[in-house]
């Protein structure tokens, strides 16, 4: 499954120090294709491809990024999944 999920947190810039940091996150999906785009000083899009959403779901319950989480006021606003287009002949 591929995800764009919408963050919010008190500060972006140090949001993706620990983003960044964290890899433990290839684990769940494919780090290569991972594209994060900056909304403003608070908010960013995160796209991730071929998510193990069991893998995902345990790490989000890890301690280190529930400790992240709770010093970042990190909140995950929205998430949705997609497919790839299929080509068109």
């Amino acid at each position: 499954m591929n995800l764009i999920i919408k963050v919010s947190s008190d500060n972006y810039d140090e949001w993706r120090k620990v983003f960044d940091g964290h890899k433990e996150r290839a684990k769940v999906c494919d780090e290569s294709k991972t594209t994060v785009g900056k909304i403003d000083d608070k908010t960013c899009i995160v796209m991730m491809y071929e998510v193990d959403m069991n893998g995902l779901q345990e790490l989000m319950s890890s301690e280190y990024l529930q400790r992240m989480t709770k010093e970042l006021s990190i909140v995950n606003e929205e998430m949705h999944s997609f497919e790839p287009l299929t080509p068109t002949q």
